[in-house]
C-alpha cells in the first residue's frame, strides 16, 4: 500500500516532515537530522510532480524539482496556484525565515 491508500497524502508528510528537516541546515548536532531532511527532500520532489502539480493544476518548468523553488513562481499569479503558494511560504518562513 502507498502513503495515499493508506489516509496520509504526501503533501502532508511534507508538511510534518519540513519543520523538523530544516533545522538540518542550522548546523551543529542539528546534522543529526540530515536522514530527516533526505527524505522530507525525496518526498518534496515526488509530491511536486505528482500530487502538488495537479492541486495548484500547475506543472513544474525546467529547473523546477522542488515544490518550494515553484512556490517563487507561483506566489505571482492570481487564482488557486497563487493562493497555494503564498499560504507554502507563510507556512515555510514561519520555521526558517526567508526560505521562499
Amino acid at each position: 500500500m502507498g502513503i495515499g491508500q493508506k489516509g496520509i497524502s504526501m503533501s502532508l508528510l511534507l508538511a510534518l516532515l519540513y519543520p523538523i528537516a530544516i533545522q538540518g541546515t542550522r548546523g551543529g548536532l542539528w546534522y543529526l537530522l540530515l536522514p530527516i531532511t533526505i527524505v522530507a527532500w525525496a518526498v518534496d520532489v515526488i509530491a511536486n510532480y505528482t500530487e502538488l502539480a495537479l492541486l495548484t493544476w500547475d506543472f513544474p518548468r525546467k529547473g523546477e524539482h522542488t515544490f518550494s523553488t515553484r512556490c517563487l513562481r507561483l506566489i505571482k499569479q492570481d487564482g488557486w496556484a497563487g493562493f497555494v503558494g503564498r499560504k507554502t511560504q507563510t507556512f515555510c518562513n514561519f520555521f526558517y525565515k526567508g526560505h521562499i
